[in-house]
Formats: structure tokens, C-alpha cells, sequence
């Protein structure tokens, strides 16, 4: 995988390397993807085709049937996505899959409209047996199997499954992500990354200093030092990995250090229900200082209500939920569609879903299904507040929203929940339709909870080269320093 900034050379290095792969074994099917049509065409196509020397070309690929063919019988395939007629919703598999393939490479794979899932059903196309007729003795004798892809930094799926694992096992950690061969363990990914000066000889600095005057800031990190920071069009930004999930361990500890203390948690459960797709439910807590903390839940496709409801009840168990307040007392903050007993044409189809749940033993209320609002509040709890103290830490600058590495579903779902976008590539005021189970959960969580600037939190002290102000804040600070010991 290439990576970096714009005008480094991956799109290139990619097409040169699919032009050895194509010189040396004769009669190869290659595919070569990106996100759209125009994309594809203005960028990939006309990029491969300006490194493939004419005279290796047998016919060259047209409107009607994108598709070059050299004449050694190497045939390289341009392909998108976003098929026309293809539901930009759907979960299902991609078109790209009609045909096995000796090698592919695709360009810019952090556009929306390329999924995670695409990405390992084209994995199931690499199964050519072409011979090799090259001297290189590392190259496959047959195949030779090998995927190769450019990304521009971006914090979606990309990061979290090919470039962090990468990152992180240069560090010596082994992450759950890591893609790796099953008898080897070697990695199944290599990842190449560079910044836009790297390569100031051949786009010259004319070029560098047009884009140093287009882009300050984070996209100046992202675009010209290749730096791999939050992408343009996520609804949550601000989230981090380091700042907003905590080790499920430190949380759990937290939590009945609460209870030891005589400090009862508020519990709070939302669902959002699913049959084919995911149902989600979360199990959260908050302290007396604002703090919300994702500790526990499930996400499960094609799941039933039964399933569903033991589930529930697990969890609550495994924290003792019960010892806390009145069975009769729980409830579940839920989406209000599972209140409603009718369909698109008005007809009644028997019992609700919350219905079914109550039967079964769980309680649900309406949540708070506005989009719009919804997530104003979790941006809001999820911003970092400097007068707000971390529940784990103890240090000031902190969000109020946090959640549990026993939730990667989670993590998941919030770095790859982006806005819509129209036709000519403006942003929407919408979220995309897709993969946001556990956020429209998140938003029904919230659902009865102030918003954050209104809470309660621990101040800093107010001090100036560690002297205090006035005599009395000395006496004050001490009693505040006191009254924190006992919260931490």
C-alpha cells in the first residue's frame, strides 16, 4: 500500500508496478478500480497509460468497453465501484467481482463510495495461475496473487485495519487487526508512506508552493506531509483513540469504585434493532462529575428478540445491575420504530417490537431519534472541555463521552460515520445511511442527559506561577483538592 501526501508518486509506482507485472506474466487478467467512472478514467486509466509504452499495445480501452490489451495477451481491466444502478447503501458484495485476477491495484481507496468489504471480496479474485517468465527469483512462479493500493491519510477503515496495525507492530505491538499469513505470521500488508517534498523533483517546488498556499493547518499535515490525521466529512472529528476510548479493565475498576464509595452510577441502555443488518445495544454509566462511559454491549447481524433480550440480561448480571435499583426501574432507551404496530401502507401487523422485548422481560422508552440534535449532543460530549477532568487519569482537558476497547464495533462505526454528499461533492447536513447502528444508538443513549456545558465538573485550580491569587484560595484549594481525592 502507497500513502502520503498529494504528488508524491503512488499512483504512478502503483501503475509501473502493475506494467512489470504484465510484462512478465504473459496473458495476466489485471484489474485496475477506483471509486467513480470519472475518477477512474481522469486519473487511473489516463496515468497507466501514459507509463505503458505504446508499442506493448494491442488495443487500447474504450468508452464502451474499458479494457486494454496488450500484446503479450495481458489483459489490465478498468473497472468502479460505484456501479451505475449500484444502491451507494448497500452491504452487499461489489461488482468488481465477475472475473478472477492474476493482480489488482486500485487508486485513492479512502472515497466513501469503497468499503472495508470491497476491499476483502476482491481479496476472494486473486486467485490467477499465470507463469512467470521474469528472472526476479522473489516474484511467484505462477500468479502472482499481489494487491496493490494508494490512499491519501485518512482516520476511516483504511487506518484502522491496514495503516494503524502497520504502525503499531513498527512499535513492537501486535495488533487483533494485523493482517498476517497463517503459517508464516509474516504480514499480509507492507505500507509505503511519504510526504509531497519527497518527491519536489519531479512536480517541482512550484507546484509544493501553490499547495502550501491552498492548505494550512490539518490538511496542510494531511495533503503535504502525509501525515494520516481525522479525514474531511467525518461527523465526529474530534474523536480519538487516545483521548475517548479507556482500557475495559481501568473502567470496570472505576465503575465499582463508584459503588464502593457509596456513589450509585446512573446506568443507561439504548438499542437500535435490527433483523438483516446489526442490531446494537449498549450498556453505559455515568459518574457524578458529567462523565458517560460506553462499558459493555453487542452488535450482531440477523439477531432475534430473544437472543437479544437474554443478551441484555447477561450483561446486566455480569455488573450487577440489580443490586442497584428496582428490576421494574430498568428500561432501555430504544429507536421509536420499535413502538409502531403499522407498515408503509397503514395496515396493522400484530405486536410491536418493544412489545416483544417487554415479554420477554425488557422494558424500552422512546430515545431521542432527531437526527440533527442527536448529534449535536455527541459532538458535544465527545468535544474536550480544559476545565473537565478525565474519570481514569485525573487530568484536566477531557471530553465527557468515553468508551471501552471491549467495544471495537463501536470504534468502528464512529470513524466511518461521514456525511453525505451531493453530486458535485458538496457536504450534506445528513449522515450517510450506512454502517450506524451503534450511532443512532449512541444518540438514544444520550437521550435524558444534559448537555455537557450545563453539567457538573471538576475546575482547575486557579493559579499563576504556583502562587494563588488571594489569600483565601489557598484554604479553598485545599478543600477541593480533598473533596477530588475522594472522587479519584
Amino acid at each position: 500500500m502507497f500513502g502520503g501526501g498529494f504528488g508524491n508518486g503512488k499512483t504512478a509506482a502503483m501503475c509501473i508496478d502493475a506494467l512489470q507485472v504484465a510484462r512478465d506474466y504473459p496473458g495476466a487478467n489485471i484489474l485496475a478500480f477506483r471509486s467513480t467512472y470519472p475518477k477512474l478514467n481522469d486519473t487511473l486509466r489516463k496515468e497507466f497509460l501514459k507509463w505503458c509504452p505504446k508499442s506493448w499495445i494491442e488495443r487500447m480501452p474504450t468508452d464502451s468497453d474499458n479494457t486494454c490489451i496488450l500484446k503479450n495477451g495481458t489483459t489490465i481491466n478498468f473497472r468502479y465501484v460505484a456501479q451505475q444502478g449500484r444502491n451507494t447503501n448497500s452491504e452487499g458484495t461489489s461488482n468488481l467481482l465477475s472475473a478472477t485476477y492474476d493482480h489488482i491495484f486500485g487508486d485513492q481507496i479512502e472515497d466513501p463510495e469503497i468499503t472495508e468489504k470491497d476491499l476483502f471480496d476482491l481479496l476472494g479474485r486473486l486467485r490467477g495461475n499465470t507463469d512467470y517468465v521474469g528472472s526476479d527469483s522473489s516474484r511467484p512462479r505462477t500468479g502472482p496473487r499481489t494487491l496493490a493500493l494508494s490512499c491519501n491519510p485518512t482516520r476511516n477503515w483504511v487506518w484502522r485495519k491496514l495503516v494503524r496495525p502497520a504502525e503499531l507492530l513498527a512499535q513492537g505491538v501486535k495488533s487483533p487487526d494485523l493482517l498476517v499469513h497463517p503459517v508464516t505470521g509474516a504480514p499480509l500488508v507492507e505500507v509505503f508512506n511519504s510526504g509531497t517534498y519527497e518527491n519536489v523533483h519531479n512536480v517541482g517546488w512550484d507546484y509544493i508552493h501553490t499547495l502550501e498556499g491552498v492548505y494550512t493547518g490539518q490538511m496542510r499535515d494531511r495533503f503535504l506531509l502525509g501525515k494520516w490525521i481525522a479525514y474531511e466529512g467525518l461527523v465526529y472529528p474530534d474523536f480519538s483513540f487516545t483521548t475517548h476510548v479507556i482500557a475495559h479493565d481501568q473502567a470496570v475498576a472505576y465503575y465499582h469504585k463508584l459503588r464502593r464509595e457509596s456513589y450509585i452510577p446512573t446506568i443507561l441502555e439504548a438499542y437500535d434493532h435490527g433483523i438483516a443488518r446489526p442490531s446494537c445495544y449498549l450498556f453505559a454509566f455515568t459518574d457524578n462529575y458529567g462523565n458517560t462511559i460506553i462499558l459493555d454491549g453487542f452488535y450482531k447481524a440477523e439477531s432475534t428478540v430473544d437472543w437479544c433480550a437474554r443478551r441484555i440480561e447477561t450483561i446486566r448480571n455480569e455488573y450487577k445491575v440489580q443490586y442497584l435499583s428496582d428490576e421494574d426501574s430498568l428500561f432501555v432507551y430504544a429507536d421509536p420504530n420499535v413502538f409502531r404496530r403499522t407498515s408503509g401502507n397503514a395496515k396493522t401487523i400484530g405486536v410491536t417490537v418493544a412489545e416483544m422485548f417487554s415479554e420477554c422481560g425488557i422494558s424500552m422508552r422512546r430515545g431521542n431519534n432527531d437526527i440533527a440534535n442527536g448529534i449535536v449532543k455527541v459532538r458535544a460530549a465527545l468535544a474536550i472541555s480544559n476545565a473537565h477532568k478525565h474519570p481514569i487519569s485525573g487530568n484536566f482537558g477531557a471530553p465527557h463521552l468515553f468508551v471501552t476497547d471491549n467495544c471495537p464495533w463501536w470504534v468502528n462505526e464512529v470513524t466511518d460515520y461521514m456525511w453525505k454528499k451531493a453530486t458535485d461533492g458538496a457536504v450534506e447536513d445528513v449522515p450517510r445511511d450506512i454502517n450506524d447502528h451503534a450511532m443512532d444508538a449512541t444518540k438514544y443513549l444520550l437521550t435524558s442527559l444534559p448537555s455537557p456545558a450545563r453539567g457538573k465538573h471538576a475546575e482547575a485550580p486557579r493559579v499563576l506561577h504556583g502562587a494563588y491569587f488571594k489569600w483565601h484560595e489557598q484554604e479553598a484549594a485545599t478543600r477541593n483538592s480533598s473533596r477530588e481525592h475522594r472522587y479519584h
